[in-house]
């Protein structure tokens, strides 16, 4: 069977980086896996969205999900979270940072960021859990660990064994940004169980 993970966002969050983990920890894991991203105007906060599609038993044909089939959606951002809902499958998982970054285009005059969208992705039917990824980061001293707080509490949704993402963040990661990497990957994994 194959797994379809959305991980969607703005420039900056390190959401390829992400995808590029979980990519390496299938692939260490034997599993069979296509990647593919949508990087937008991501140099100037733009949209970015990567998809990762693993199967541990059988072939993967295409590295892009197929219309409202994500099985999983990682909202590194809550409004991009919002837009691609739809994509999600009726019954998936949503793990969604809970701080926003507000677009260049949501700050001109006509326009504004929704007060509510939090409560919109809940009421979207989707099992949502909102994971405070940059405080938690902040809190370790590096906050651009934040996508590894999200990736952690990915973590517990997969049957990946631990030391398969243990290998691809020292793979993928500078060597002196991997220990509060791990640390980082601990805490997500930690606020998701006991969500």
């Amino acid at each position: 069977m194959v797994t379809n993970v959305l991980l969607t966002g703005v420039g900056g969050q390190g959401i390829i980086t992400a995808s590029t983990v979980l990519s390496q920890a299938c692939r260490i894991a034997g599993w069979e896996v296509k990647k593919s991203e949508v990087h937008g105007m991501s140099q100037r906060g733009g949209s970015v969205n990567s998809y990762v599609r693993f199967s541990a038993d059988g072939p993967v044909a295409s590295p892009l999900i197929p219309e409202g089939a994500a099985d999983i959606m990682l909202a590194f951002e809550p409004l991009e979270g919002l837009r691609q809902i739809g994509e999600c499958t009726p019954d998936a998982r949503v793990l969604v940072e809970e701080r926003r970054i507000v677009p260049v285009t949501v700050n001109l005059p006509e326009f504004s960021y929704p007060d509510n969208v939090l409560e919109r992705l809940q009421a979207s039917g989707r099992r949502v859990t909102v994971i405070p990824a940059m405080a938690t980061a902040v809190d370790l001293g590096e906050s651009r660990a934040a996508n590894t707080v999200m990736l952690g509490a990915l973590a517990t949704l997969l049957e990946l064994p631990e030391s398969a993402w243990d290998e691809a963040l020292r793979a993928v990661l500078r060597p002196k940004a991997v220990e509060v990497n791990l640390q980082a990957f601990e805490r997500g994994h930690e606020m998701m169980a006991e969500a």
